[in-house]
């Protein structure tokens, strides 16, 4: 039988502002099948459906630290030097890696692949960091003989 079609267990949990459902396959209870997350009154929705290999994330004015959140359950862990505020609005799909990648666009951020988890670490936004400027060197000519 097809490992998709195997019987699933629903997991519910609360994670911030939404309702948070995820299926685990019972033979496999660190892979999570589908991940959704509902709106609520301000109009903010997540919902994501996928592994790790093919995910689609789709995003209506939910912070870049909510979608990294709810990625927890794909094995995502994240940590941050700045606030992750920023809204996002749009449609993701691809690898974990790719979605991630998409997800921080405009970001300073570095990715490390742990057997099956993805750590991330966001150094900044894009040309917040400085980069040094010129250096200015004086030359003073000796006069010639």
């Amino acid at each position: 039988m097809n490992q998709f079609l195997k019987p699933t267990v629903a997991c519910l949990a609360v994670l911030g502002m939404f309702g948070m459902q995820g299926l685990c396959a019972q033979d496999d209870p660190d892979r999570t099948a589908a991940l959704q997350l509902t709106a609520d009154h301000s109009g903010r929705s997540l919902h994501i459906d996928g592994d790790a290999a093919a995910l689609h994330v789709v995003v209506q004015q939910t912070t870049i630290a909510d979608v990294l959140s709810a990625l927890a359950g794909f094995n995502v862990r994240y940590r941050s030097s700045i606030g992750l505020d920023e809204m996002r609005d749009g449609s993701y799909a691809g690898s974990l890696g790719h979605v991630v990648g998409r997800l921080l666009n405009g970001y300073d951020y570095a990715t490390k692949q742990n057997g099956s988890r993805l750590e991330v670490t966001i150094i900044g936004k894009g040309g917040e960091i400085g980069s040094p400027g010129p250096i200015a060197v004086s030359v003073r000519r000796q006069p010639s003989d």
